[in-house]
């Protein structure tokens, strides 16, 4: 709860910079060799205030709700490695330079794995391996930004009038990484075996909103490459995330694969230069996401399984989480007045306005019309009434878990009217009928061809199973390792036992050989003596 307080202190800051139009700018000298100066730089707006609010009251929610989740014996330790993570978020939310911002960007990295193979089987360490060597390339091109940045000496954001064009290019794959984009897109399910606090913090508020956070912070003085490419790749991450959303059984990965495709239409907006609403859409859904996936921890925490399949019994018990459940999927959709209506439909008038490929268009799109599809899917299948294949089923609601729901759930259908009058009270969208209308229409086709392709229809299996697999994702980003796996596994051999391989081992053999060297130069010394001693007794006996 004291974080929760703490919260509304840059929220209230936050106000008070946007109305002033101002902002603080934070150096001091860190390293001065010869012409490079390395400053330590902190960029405290608006924004990243407004997004430090964000992060703090979502973390501080995920607290008190994980107080009776996790077991009170490793509550302890688990929010210790929480509130690690919110630290390294901090420091790359308001950092203002590049070579100060990778501290958060590894902070993250490393907490995240250790969160994420916080239960310590084979399916967690193979989920932890994927997720840490997918932001390692995103750190590997940050640190090569830092090295040809080198020529400019300059590494702040906002004082740079204009990145170079393999700058832009380098920090927008970063991005993709940290943001699971195409074709870095298998790390974020497979993160899913982290517990479920863990995955409202780190996919809703921190770990992939922290490559859209680096594009609004680089793209003010955009390229026209890089925009066309951050178009492209969101696109076809949108599409096949909403689509393989549709096919998947597990309530968690369905959950985690609408970010995605949401993550994706943040990239689209910033693409189109619609940066505030990017950032707008960012803080909308970080807060009606992490409700969603707290209810979804409710009901697994309760149900024991995360297969929809064998989830029931559910709208008797528990009214509240399904009530709240249904508010999140409401705001997820776009529903009118909720939330994300709010962010989503300016994005979509600002795509069919724009002029743009239209097949980019259609696509994202269609996208936003299947997320109707998976969010009615989703709820049909884990709430309704039925009996299912596991009779062992009994939901015991527990109303401390159903508190911070409670809290959040406000912020779900006032958050956005509020932040749209108070970041653009001067503001009216006004669409023609006509787009209106296009809008509508390919939201229903959307939702028709949502409805067509069931998993269950056997003319569509084969095509499910390739999108439940993100396109074959997966496998394009394992198949590279296998021919190496004998060296690999070599390598890990080594690693593990190399004190011993080259310490006792090592000096064993050595003097194992060198003593059986040894005795054999004994024993062929001995052979000559004893036929130098023999030989002038032949010759008298001859």
């Amino acid at each position: 709860m004291f974080m929760m307080i703490m919260s509304l202190i840059p929220l209230t800051f936050s106000f008070i910079l946007l109305y002033n139009s101002t902002f603080i700018s934070i150096e001091m000298p860190l390293i001065s060799l010869y012409s490079i100066n390395i400053p330590i730089s902190f960029m405290i707006d608006w924004t990243s205030l407004m997004f430090l609010f964000t992060v703090m009251f979502i973390s501080s929610m995920i607290l008190l709700f994980s107080m009776e989740y996790i077991p009170y014996l490793e509550h302890k330790q688990f929010s210790l490695m929480l509130l690690l993570f919110v630290i390294s978020m901090s420091f790359l939310i308001l950092s203002d330079n590049i070579i100060f911002i990778i501290l958060g960007w590894d902070g993250l990295g490393l907490t995240s794995f250790a969160l994420v193979v916080y239960y310590q089987n084979s399916s967690s360490s193979a989920s932890g391996s994927i997720t840490i060597f997918s932001n390692r390339v995103g750190d590997i091109l940050i640190l090569l930004s830092i090295a040809f940045l080198m020529s400019i000496s300059n590494w702040n954001f906002i004082m740079n009038e204009k990145f170079p064009m393999l700058i832009l290019l380098f920090l927008m794959m970063a991005a993709c990484t940290k943001s699971a984009q195409f074709p870095f897109s298998a790390w974020l399910p497979a993160a899913m075996a982290a517990p479920t606090p863990i995955s409202a913090l780190v996919h809703s508020s921190t770990l992939v909103t922290a490559g859209v956070y680096i594009l609004i912070r680089i793209m003010n003085y955009p390229h026209p490459i890089t925009m066309i490419t951050i178009m492209i790749i969101s696109s076809m991450t949108a599409i096949y995330a909403s689509m393989s959303a549709n096919w998947e059984m597990d309530m968690k990965k369905i959950i985690a694969l609408s970010t995605l495709s949401q993550i994706a239409m943040m990239m689209f907006a910033i693409s189109l230069g619609s940066i505030s609403l990017a950032f707008f859409h960012l803080i909308i859904h970080a807060l009606f996401k992490s409700m969603m996936f707290l209810c979804a921890g409710i009901m697994i925490h309760s149900s024991t399984y995360q297969d929809m399949r064998n989830m029931g019994t559910v709208l008797n018990s528990t009214p509240m989480v399904n009530s709240i459940l249904g508010i999140a999927s409401f705001s997820l959709m776009g529903f009118p007045f909720m939330s994300g209506f709010f962010s989503k439909d300016p994005i979509l008038g600002n795509t069919i306005f724009s002029n743009t490929l239209l097949f980019m268009t259609i696509l994202m799109i269609m996208s936003v019309s299947l997320t109707s599809t998976y969010s009615f899917r989703m709820i049909s299948l884990a709430l309704k009434f039925s009996l299912k294949s596991k009779p062992d089923i009994n939901m015991y609601p527990s109303n401390f878990m159903e508190i911070p729901i409670m809290i959040m759930a406000p912020f779900s259908i006032i958050m956005g009217t509020s932040l749209m009058w108070i970041m653009y009270p001067e503001q009216l969208l006004i669409i023609p009928n006509q787009y209106k209308f296009l809008i509508i229409i390919s939201l229903l086709t959307g939702i028709i061809l949502g409805m067509i392709m069931l998993y269950s229809s056997q003319k569509y299996l084969s095509f499910g199973q390739a999108s439940t697999s993100l396109w074959f994702n997966h496998f394009l980003t394992t198949i590279y390792f296998m021919p190496l796996s004998f060296l690999m596994k070599m390598f890990l051999k080594n690693d593990k036992l190399w004190q011993e391989t080259y310490g006792p081992k090592y000096c064993f053999n050595y003097y194992s050989k060198l003593s059986y060297n040894s005795d054999m130069i004994m024993s062929q010394l001995m052979f000559i003596i004893m036929m130098m001693m023999m030989y002038p007794i032949l010759i008298l006996s001859i």
